[in-house]
């Protein structure tokens, strides 16, 4: 029996950011095409991409301790980032890494989604 979830740590250079829901990580750096040729025989093509992520976070509310400011966030790095998942023991680091995309925050819930995570190293072991 596999177990999945559970209580998950996230961090970016060892401060912690909140997950609020799904955090999908891309655990290869390879986006793979395919076709046909005229002939019927078929061709891949190759693309380097990095690794990527593309969690869900909690805001933070501005005049707190720990308060986020997503303007330097997206703006700063590299960065070194990891994902603990408690209940598994799995730890997930992503080296040399960047924030992309476009954060967009739900003020009924405190959601931030619209943020990619790029990175040139990734490594997946027990914790």
């Amino acid at each position: 029996m596999a177990d999945f979830g559970g209580e998950m740590r996230f961090n970016v250079n060892g401060n912690p950011l909140i997950v609020r829901a799904a955090f999908k990580s891309e655990p290869s750096n390879v986006e793979i095409d395919g076709g046909g040729n005229q002939d019927g025989s078929v061709y891949r093509t190759l693309k380097p991409v990095g690794y990527m992520a593309e969690p869900t976070f909690q805001d933070t509310p501005v005049g707190t301790a720990t308060a986020l400011d997503w303007d330097a966030l997206m703006r700063g790095g590299p960065y070194n980032m990891t994902l603990i998942e408690d209940h598994t023991g799995r730890l997930y680091t992503w080296t040399n890494a960047s924030f992309e995309g476009k954060p967009v925050i739900d003020h009924q819930n405190g959601e931030v989604t619209g943020v990619k995570i790029r990175s040139a190293a990734f490594l997946r072991r027990a914790a």
